[in-house]
């Protein structure tokens, strides 16, 4: 059975008060995530020292690929170039929506908070160099915050040995680093915590508020909804005669989807824009699996994608486990989901980035991992794999 009793908040105590009282938790995880990214900023050190991607010999020549500060510039790659086109200027289509990139095929909510946080700032410090510092911060802040919301969530269920080891367990995954760079992630990770923590304290408003959120920041946010409406129907004895009024603030989550996909459609004239600009980045739903999913296994300039094949199976397997083991099905409900979505992609690149969200699945790593000697050498065989893909990332390379 959960163990319930480890946790201390009732769900009227404000955070600050879970801070004070969980102070030396709260220094651990402050530590934990101190520690990882110094180790990571080493690691972008001692990656001159390693042969960078030719590709891209138009950023070695130049030193940088988005900004000359390194400490800032080696937390940006690929994406993030989208992103800063959003803070900057907005979506904006392209002339063949399906066949060019454009931003459209991202969500909106991760570029509006860095605007939201510069866009009142004095012009001569308007610069690509500030809005990424701000979109860093927010990445950093979020993934610390989530790392808290981790914590008490997994106490609430198992105890608090299980929750430490699977906050250490997430912070040594091979796409952690993500965490820490211009991306989503972070958001989107913080984000779907705090709504199953909600929902978990039967907070209903503020589990679909954070759902919708959560819809807004990647396309598969809005997965979200389903574990926390099984934990609403789980505490009405799953009886339809139970279900009160409160239900309807679920009906956030698809409205703030529909918003956004009208204001693209006020841009664009098409209200299927985000799924036109997902076609240009090879993303279909109902693609060929064996013809498109597993072509980059067999290019030799793409052998990373052997780690993707690797990870995305090991999720899959965990989450159909999770289906069967009581107290685990609703977690086990959505990680399958997550996982299934990003199997339809079409796409088998940048999987060790997409599956470091699916939280439920790390959780259940962490609670079957009893044995001391053989947690400790997964997290460091993770730990491993990070630093190894985070150098390739610092050098051009496609990954994440």
């Amino acid at each position: 059975m959960p163990d319930t009793s480890a946790g201390t908040i009732t769900k009227k105590q404000p955070c600050i008060n879970w801070l004070r009282s969980n102070r030396e938790t709260v220094s651990k995880i402050l530590k934990l995530w101190a520690f990882s990214r110094f180790v990571l900023a080493l690691a972008a050190w001692y990656a001159d020292y390693f042969q960078k991607n030719q590709v891209y010999q138009r950023h070695i020549d130049r030193g940088f690929q988005f900004t000359p500060i390194q400490s800032l510039d080696i937390w940006c790659r690929w994406d993030s170039t989208w992103y800063l086109s959003i803070v900057g200027h907005g979506y904006f289509p392209s002339a063949t929506p399906t066949e060019s990139y454009s931003n459209l095929a991202f969500f909106p909510l991760y570029p509006y908070l860095v605007k939201l946080f510069t866009f009142w700032l004095p012009g001569f410090l308007q610069r690509q160099s500030v809005l990424i510092f701000v979109g860093l911060l927010i990445s950093n802040v979020c993934f610390i915050l989530a790392l808290f919301a981790i914590y008490e969530l997994v106490r609430l269920h198992w105890s608090s040995t299980i929750a430490e080891k699977t906050v250490l367990l997430l912070v040594c995954l091979p796409g952690a680093y993500i965490f820490s760079a211009f991306y989503t992630e972070s958001l989107l990770l913080m984000l779907t915590v705090c709504a199953l923590l909600a929902a978990e304290k039967e907070r209903w408003l503020l589990a679909a508020m954070a759902a919708a959120l959560a819809a807004l920041t990647r396309a598969n946010g809005f997965l979200i909804l389903a574990p926390v409406f099984l934990i609403y129907m789980s505490r009405r004895d799953w009886k339809l005669s139970a279900i009160k009024p409160d239900i309807l603030a679920f009906l956030l989550v698809p409205l703030a989807v529909l918003a956004h996909f009208y204001h693209l459609y006020r841009l664009t004239g098409s209200y299927l824009a985000f799924f036109e600009a997902q076609q240009a980045w090879g993303r279909t739903v109902g693609s060929s699996f064996l013809t498109e999913f597993f072509n980059p296994l067999f290019e030799t300039a793409n052998q990373v994608a052997i780690v993707d094949l690797i990870l995305i199976s090991l999720y899959l397997l965990a989450a159909i486990i999770m289906l069967f083991k009581s107290g685990y099905r609703i977690y086990g409900i959505y990680s399958l989901l997550s996982v299934l979505v990003l199997l339809n992609s079409g796409r088998l690149f940048s999987m060790s980035r997409y599956t470091i969200v699916i939280f439920p699945v790390v959780m259940f790593l962490a609670a079957s991992l009893k044995n001391k000697k053989l947690y400790a050498a997964v997290c460091i065989l993770f730990a491993a794999f990070q630093v190894l893909l985070y150098t390739g990332w610092v050098n051009y390379y496609w990954i994440g």
